[in-house]
């Protein structure tokens, strides 16, 4: 029996051995806090697509959200700016927000006649109130949390390098997935595309749910028919809808765990430096990993 861990964006400059080191840290101390043990024998993988993930960042040179503004509201991927604006009028319509929140970012001395996506400056002064109401999560990560998941989504060559990175550690082992963040998009479409021989699928802080990408997945399906997981803290903006039978409609249904309380500074973090307590350090989390692999 093995874990096969599918890491997140933003882990470029790392690798699979750095990754086996702190993900490994995370898990010890989370196990060790909850009075918890996994059983003995199990094997740990932890691919590495971070830096491939990156470099076709690098070369897409797809603008931030700033620069479309500036550019007149187009980035020259019309795909692209779709997918931004329908994100954002998703975190929108969490009602989080407000319009009053949103004035208060404009640019001095200008003005929003029009809201909503449609509208660049309003996106821009949208984006600024995120910084304000999640000073974690800046309107940085979110442009880059979009661009790589857009990439990944929308262009072949992306999709095909990074899962050929995570297909090359498939075994037919008992597995138990794990995934965070865009690993969990990733982890999805690896499983709808290889049968492997899946004990259970845990989703950590996930995307899924956003419509932008469950309209990019097409028909959805259960990946994980045995038994799927899915953990959240209801303040991680990456995790913006739960996948339940509203937002993620498939049979069997996800089990949705959104009493997570993720202390790191954005709410989404893996692991974390103590005191901070990420995913991986939550109790019931680990509990379920527990009784995934007896």
């Amino acid at each position: 029996m093995r874990i096969l861990f599918i890491h997140g964006r933003s882990q470029g400059k790392k690798s699979s051995d750095i990754l086996r080191e702190e993900w490994g840290a995370a898990l010890a101390r989370g196990l060790a806090d909850a009075g918890l043990r996994l059983p003995d024998g199990i094997a740990f993988d932890y691919p590495f697509y971070g830096k491939t993930l990156d470099d076709f960042v690098d070369q897409a040179k797809l603008p931030k959200v700033s620069d479309i503004v500036s550019m007149g509201g187009s980035s020259g991927d019309p795909g692209f700016d779709s997918f931004t604006r329908s994100v954002l009028q998703e975190i929108e319509s969490r009602g989080e927000i407000s319009e009053e929140d949103v004035r208060a970012q404009m640019d001095p001395g200008s003005e929003i006649t029009e809201m909503g996506p449609q509208n660049w400056a309003w996106v821009r002064a949208f984006v600024r109130a995120v910084d304000a109401r999640w000073p974690g999560f800046s309107g940085a990560r979110i442009n880059d949390f979009l661009t790589d998941v857009w990439l990944y989504l929308d262009k072949p060559a992306v999709q095909s390098a990074i899962d050929a990175i995570i297909e090359a550690e498939l075994t037919d082992e008992p597995t138990l997935v794990v995934s965070h963040s865009l690993g969990t998009v990733v982890a999805y479409n690896i499983l709808r595309k290889n049968k492997i021989n899946v004990i259970g699928l845990m989703t950590l802080g996930s995307p899924l749910a956003i419509k932008a990408i469950t309209a990019k997945l097409g028909l959805l399906e259960n990946v994980a028919p045995r038994r799927w997981v899915n953990a959240y803290d209801v303040a991680d903006i990456v995790a913006l809808n739960p996948l339940d039978s509203t937002h993620f409609p498939v049979a069997p249904k996800i089990a949705n765990y959104g009493g997570v309380e993720n202390t790191t500074g954005n709410h989404h973090g893996i692991g974390g430096n103590p005191p901070e307590r990420g995913y991986l350090l939550d109790a019931k989390i680990l509990e379920q990993m527990v009784v995934f692999t007896r």
